[in-house]
């Protein structure tokens, strides 16, 4: 019988450099058949088909519930589809975003807290009481983080992209609530790893990453000492 693989999420704010970094361990885990990568919403066929409705920065007129409703209902399928299978089958799941992103962008950045209650509810029967083993918070300055997503983005950009600085400034603490853990009675027991992508380098989060997942995952096959 497969022991049960474990589940790493990687949050952040706009820039934070997460693709950069999940890209780098895709590259870096030896044993690559041991690792599922995947994001939200997305991840799944109606997954990506809910994300292409939820970024694309023609339908600015989606309720707040509404966004509510489509995330959570990608996260569903998420979760059935692909994240209970392979971590039973004992593989590894890194998620690019998960349910804080959630929280923070939906709650927090559009000041709808009110619909906290109505999120938890969904939200539960959307993940089927799965948790992340640990999250990867990539913190960064949201003036810091736009102008580097506008950098390397090309011009192309999301729905949240576009939003007004206040928004992700909102975005930032929501994110910050979910690893207090106690500002705003959260049910999060999953283990936070902060790193603040101001002061740090991208080379060395990706390392700093890097040394955590294989933590997590006790997985001693990786480069470590790969230059980046």
């Amino acid at each position: 019988m497969n022991k049960r693989g474990k589940f790493i999420v990687i949050e952040g704010g706009e820039g934070s450099g997460k693709t950069s970094v999940i890209d780098f361990l895709k590259d870096n885990f030896i044993d690559k058949n041991n690792f599922v990568f995947t994001r939200e919403p997305g991840g799944t066929i109606i997954g990506e088909k809910i994300r292409n409705l939820l970024m694309n920065k023609g339908n600015k007129n989606i309720l707040p519930i509404t966004d509510l409703f489509l995330f959570c209902g990608a996260r569903a399928q998420h979760v059935s589809e692909l994240i209970i299978p392979s971590l039973k089958s004992g593989k590894h799941v890194v998620s690019d975003r998960f349910d804080a992103s959630t929280i923070a962008y939906q709650l927090f950045g559009r000041n709808k807290m009110e619909l906290l209650n109505s999120f938890l509810t969904l939200n539960n029967i959307a993940k089927e009481e799965i948790e992340p083993d640990a999250v990867i918070w990539l913190d960064v300055s949201p003036e810091i983080g736009l102008e580097r997503k506008k950098k390397s983005q090309e011009g192309k950009t999301t729905r949240f992209d576009e939003e007004e600085l206040e928004f992700h400034l909102r975005v930032r603490e929501g994110f910050a609530a979910c690893f207090r853990k106690n500002d705003v009675n959260l049910p999060f027991n999953t283990t936070w790893y902060k790193i603040d992508t101001d002061i740090t380098s991208l080379d060395d989060t990706k390392k700093k990453v890097l040394d955590i997942v294989a933590t997590a995952t006790k997985t001693g096959d990786y480069f470590p000492e790969r230059k980046v």
